[in-house]
């Protein structure tokens, strides 16, 4: 019993978590609210979970995975070895499993906000705790639509995006083999871990290339001790679902095409071009090469700062979803580049400040539908339509990448 109480007083000195049970309220009053106004109709309705959790069924019973025309829209796009992890969820009633993808999904979250708070400030701890509980605050109102969107749908992007906060986290300690079974798992979520590939390179980590290749390979043929001789089947079905999503995100022009070479191109004259045209083209390159450039230029000007990594990787994770044609959730890859300038907001120079405020601004303000009525709905098409939230991210970018050329992160 002394014990019980010892523990609980330990608790009650820690004060930084009052920040994460702010959070923590806000999101199981999410639930329970979602549950209360959706009681008659069964309760809450993850409509994108539901795909997974029908994929985990289907694996452990060694059904075919890809079934597009019998599904309709929601019909399963990702890796056989992403179905599996799915499998625990598949094993309860779909309604009891909804609620506890919920949970997941909330604890995720609140793994993300810690794991941020110790890449950038690992004595975070010993801080103020109301700068700590005002800075959490703070990341989940710019965070927060991307958060309830992902749990109302019931999406995986926010997993990815604790992964790869793992990521910088074991990188930062030297825990080569555990980063890599990370990143490799991640890959077969959404291929957006690729984009690391080169910052490994470029700082000689070829240790974790190594165990990152080979994990890959044991991941890859893991579905193989549910599918037998059909394994390369569904391996093949995955390979043309990635071949036919690509094909229709080839298109720039495309509404819902937030990436950097269609905003630009959206609000430039280039409309005029006709589609395939080889100016397209090395427009394309071009951008893509410009961009190159700026990162590798933010990694050279880290030479000479102490953990120069944890702004390299908030700069790498918030470009992702620039160069990558993904949903409006995908852009919830900016947390640490958030955290990151949020925390050291005090030491950011006048026009920094008011780059990254209105970078904050309009990732926040990607509504993605959830405003009521009429009003909400023509606010968040006419947000959509000029691509705030690229604009916003960008922002942020630009706000990191003018940090990094003082050379004070």
């Amino acid at each position: 019993m002394k014990q019980l109480q010892q523990k609980f007083l330990d608790l009650r000195q820690e004060k930084w978590l009052a920040g994460f049970a702010v959070i923590t309220a806000g999101l199981l009053a999410g639930l329970i609210l979602l549950e209360f106004t959706n009681r008659y109709n069964g309760g809450i309705w993850l409509r994108d979970f539901q795909v997974f959790y029908r994929a985990g069924s289907r694996v452990i019973s060694g059904e075919e995975l890809f079934r597009p025309i019998r599904d309709g829209y929601y019909s399963y796009k990702y890796s056989p070895t992403a179905a599996l992890l799915f499998v625990p969820f598949s094993l309860v009633p779909m309604a009891a499993s909804e609620v506890l993808y919920w949970l997941f999904v909330s604890a995720l979250v609140l793994t993300g906000f810690y794991l941020s708070l110790e890449i950038i400030y690992p004595d975070f701890k010993q801080a103020d705790p109301k700068k700590i509980g005002l800075l959490l605050v703070l990341a989940a109102l710019i965070l927060g639509v991307h958060i309830w969107s992902e749990l109302t749908l019931g999406q995986v992007n926010h997993l990815l995006v604790v992964l790869y906060l793992a990521i910088v986290y074991l990188y930062s300690r030297h825990r080569p083999v555990l980063l890599a079974f990370i990143w490799a798992l991640s890959l077969f979520i959404k291929p957006f871990g690729l984009i690391l590939v080169p910052y490994f390179v470029i700082k000689r980590r070829f240790r974790e290339l190594a165990w990152f290749a080979g994990f890959t390979v044991l991941l890859f043929l893991l579905p193989l001790v549910f599918y037998g001789g059909r394994f390369m089947g569904e391996q093949r079905s995955w390979y043309d679902e990635i071949t036919v999503e690509l094909s229709n995100k080839a298109d720039i022009f495309q509404p819902g095409n937030k990436t950097l070479v269609s905003v630009i191109a959206q609000h430039a004259p280039f409309d005029l071009i006709e589609p395939g045209s080889e100016y397209l083209t090395i427009y394309k390159i071009a951008v893509v090469a410009v961009v190159a450039l700026l990162a590798l230029l933010v990694i050279r000007r880290g030479s000479g700062v102490q953990r120069p990594e944890v702004l390299d990787f908030a700069f790498l994770l918030a470009l992702t979803p620039l160069l990558s044609y993904t949903s409006n959730n995908a852009f919830g890859l900016v947390e640490l580049a958030v955290f990151l300038l949020l925390f050291n907001f005090g030491g950011l120079r006048p026009w920094e400040k008011i780059t990254a405020a209105c970078g904050f601004l309009l990732i926040g303000g990607n509504f993605y539908n959830q405003l009521p009525y009429d009003w909400g709905v023509s606010f968040y098409e006419y947000y959509d339509s000029i691509s705030l939230l690229s604009v916003g991210t960008i922002l942020v970018l630009a706000t990191v990448f003018m940090v990094r050329w003082r050379e004070t992160m």
